[in-house]
């Protein structure tokens, strides 16, 4: 009976059936209590290159016409028609007063910075934060008197309204009461909408709010939105306040406490209104740029327009709701409004003075600060502004400035000492006895390239194995739009060759613009951006488990390599990617 079992074929493929089975469900339970996986890489140290590659033609290269990418005087001419010159050499130049005026005003500026502050500018802080700390003490001083004689005033009024007699506990007045809480209560819809509908245009406390505008928000008037900021923050203490005395009025409340409530709502919305107006200033100070568009911007003008309807309806329906409380009260009116005013200017008093408290402290905050600053050493980050300023300057001097691209012959110079020259004017002709490659380099790139740039050279005729060097002699200043993309038209000179290289081969040029030696690097797709915001950071693993570690790049080098220059060290293991099960 059994050996007819094991012979039967049905027994063996139930068999395999259920061992497939059991293997595929043990699997699926291991998988399930194991974590994600992890594929490292490991911070590498070493020469990071970055280049930008193209496609020509060879062509001879006859002459070459050299320009000054600016326009002035000439003012000196270091060459004569005929003269072989060096690669470098300097040819020609402009007049360079004023250029080398910026430069040695640039390098004086850096030498300042690092040099530091002097002793007159640090005493002359030290004084600011004296007089800062001056004004906010007398700030205090004059406050506890203010408040003082304020309060005396409403003690005065509270016990005149004590000996008053009469309508106040009649059923007219009951219930205007009772109107006016109903009133109070819908009333803070609007403070609410009112203020959210400014922090929509103003980003105080909803900083996400206007990500897509804010940088063009108030770029006509920038007074406006210092204003309006100031505005909504007073705006938001009266709606705070007032929502806080309405929210905790009841049945037992007291007459005078709603007369409380009801002064300070119509003040709050008093000052809702100011807020809106100024952030109708502010918008009208923004013009439609980028995502902003003029419908768009006409939109939230027309929201603000219309909130600032309802606010000023709910304040008439305030103000007409304290008329009829003081219809209805007759003779109570006079001491009431009395110990109100007295009440409200003790709230006003106390809250104007320590707005000026608090304007005085942060005045003594920036002054200590500022001394902070000019008694410690200059930052880096902050001497970057002044190197950039020197590079730049630099930079505009030696576009008054032909050097020699290549060697070779002047065969002919277009200008004399004396003369005007424009940047489209040709200067010196120079004869090459090289050939030259004509590339087309998109804009993204042509920022990258400067002229004498080194340059590999591979001619399809050659094979991939021969290179020949070279080096960027010519860029022109004019675009040219191939398929609507904007592309660059830049020369390379071919410094040697074989004597097979002939005119129209094809050429793949590798131009080299930006080498960083021993420097820490990843790849990029290593390094990870956080929401947008435009900080970098990488993953690793501590204690077993997966952290972000923020990072700062540099350089973007070829082959997906990218520059880390803070946050990571050499051989530390990095995540590249998590294998989730």
């Amino acid at each position: 009976m059994h050996m007819k079992i094991l012979k039967n074929k049905w027994f063996w493929i139930a068999l395999i059936g259920v061992l497939v089975l059991g293997g595929v469900v043990y699997g699926k339970i291991k998988s399930a209590n194991q974590g994600p996986e992890y594929e490292f890489t490991n911070v590498e140290k070493g020469t990071l290159v970055q280049t930008v590659d193209a496609t020509g033609i060879v062509q001879s290269a006859d002459h070459l016409d050299l320009h000054f990418e600016t326009g002035g005087t000439v003012e000196y001419i270091g060459v004569k028609e005929g003269d072989e010159v060096k690669i470098n050499k300097l040819l020609a130049n402009l007049r360079l007063s004023n250029l080398n005026a910026v430069v040695s005003q640039a390098q004086a500026n850096l030498n300042q910075q690092l040099a530091g502050s002097t002793d007159e500018e640090i005493r002359y802080y030290e004084s600011a934060v004296a007089v800062a700390k001056a004004g906010l003490d007398k700030s205090k001083t004059d406050k506890d008197s203010a408040v003082s004689s304020a309060q005396s005033a409403l003690e005065t009024a509270e016990n005149n309204l004590d000996l008053a007699e009469g309508g106040e506990n009649s059923e007219i007045v009951e219930d205007s009461y009772q109107d006016a809480v109903a009133l109070l209560y819908s009333t803070l819809t609007v403070l609410d909408n009112a203020l959210t509908q400014s922090d929509n245009i103003l980003g105080v406390d909803n900083t996400l709010a206007n990500d897509d505008f804010e940088d063009y928000l108030s770029v006509l008037d920038s007074s406006a939105l210092s204003k309006a900021n100031s505005d909504y923050l007073s705006a938001k203490l009266k709606r705070n306040e007032v929502k806080t005395k309405v929210l905790s009025l009841n049945t037992l409340s007291t007459h005078e406490e709603i007369d409380v409530v009801l002064i300070d709502l119509e003040d709050a919305l008093s000052t809702m209104s100011n807020l809106l107006s100024s952030v109708s200033t502010v918008l009208s100070a923004t013009p439609p740029v980028g995502d902003l568009t003029q419908t768009a911007l006409n939109t939230k003008k027309t929201t603000v327009e219309t909130t600032r309807t309802t606010v000023a309806t709910s304040y008439t329906s305030i103000v007409n709701q304290v008329q009829a409380i003081s219809t209805a009260k007759n003779s109570y009116i006079t001491y009431n409004i009395a110990y109100e005013k007295a009440k409200r200017d003790l709230q006003n008093t106390t809250s104007q003075y320590q707005s000026l408290i608090d304007i005085k402290k942060a005045s003594y905050d920036q002054s200590k600060a500022n001394l902070d600053k000019f008694k410690a050493d200059p930052r880096e980050v902050d001497l970057a502004y002044y190197r950039a300023s020197l590079s730049q300057a630099f930079a505009s001097r030696n576009k008054a400035m032909i050097h020699a691209p290549i060697d070779g012959i002047i065969t002919k110079i277009n200008k004399k000492r004396g003369e005007l020259a424009m940047s489209s004017e040709i200067m010196i002709e120079m004869l090459s006895p090289h050939f030259e490659i004509e590339v087309d380099i998109p804009e993204t790139d042509i920022v990258k390239l400067v002229l004498g740039d080194q340059v590999e050279i591979t001619l399809d005729a050659f094979g991939d194995d021969e290179k020949f060097p070279g080096s960027v002699v010519s860029i022109d200043p004019a675009s040219t739009n191939i398929q609507d993309v904007v592309y660059y038209k830049v020369k390379v000179a071919l410094d040697n060759g074989k004597d097979e290289v002939r005119s129209g081969m094809t050429a793949n040029v590798l131009i080299s613009t930006e080498e960083k030696v021993d420097t820490l690097y990843l790849p990029f797709r290593a390094v990870l951006s956080r929401n947008g915001s435009g900080v970098r950071y990488v993953r690793v693993i501590e204690n077993g488990e997966l952290k972000e570690v923020d990072v700062k790049i540099g350089l973007r080098g070829d082959d997906g390599i990218l520059e880390i220059t803070e946050g990571v060290e050499v051989g530390q293991e990095v995540v590249l990617k998590v294998i989730e099960d």
